[in-house]
């Protein structure tokens, strides 16, 4: 397990999630809280009264860039449940104003 998946709570189950082909569920939400250190949290009124984690390596590859990242960008994810951590958000991409029109 590298330091990055310590770091992230992501187990060999979790990765073949990440990985499968399979589509899955996006939603939107706001940016909450931005750490210093690579993390922060997104709220959504797709998932009622919790905090979503998510890591800088989550941000897709397309979007900002994390040290652009500021409290209430709107944003879509994937919500990915780690079992006994709660909901991660994983291929994190940035809506700006021009994706919204």
């Amino acid at each position: 397990m590298t330091l990055i998946e310590r770091l992230l709570g992501r187990s060999k189950e979790d990765e073949e999630l990440n990985d499968s082909p399979q589509v899955r569920e996006r939603i939107t939400g706001k940016i909450i809280k931005i750490s210093p250190e690579g993390w922060g949290f997104i709220t959504s009124k797709e998932i009622k009264f919790t905090r979503i984690f998510f890591h800088w390596s989550a941000l897709n590859q397309d979007t900002l860039h994390f040290t652009e990242l500021e409290r209430g960008m709107e944003v879509e994810f994937e919500p990915l449940e780690v079992s006994g951590k709660g909901v991660r958000a994983i291929r994190i991409k940035i809506l700006l104003e021009e994706d919204n029109e």
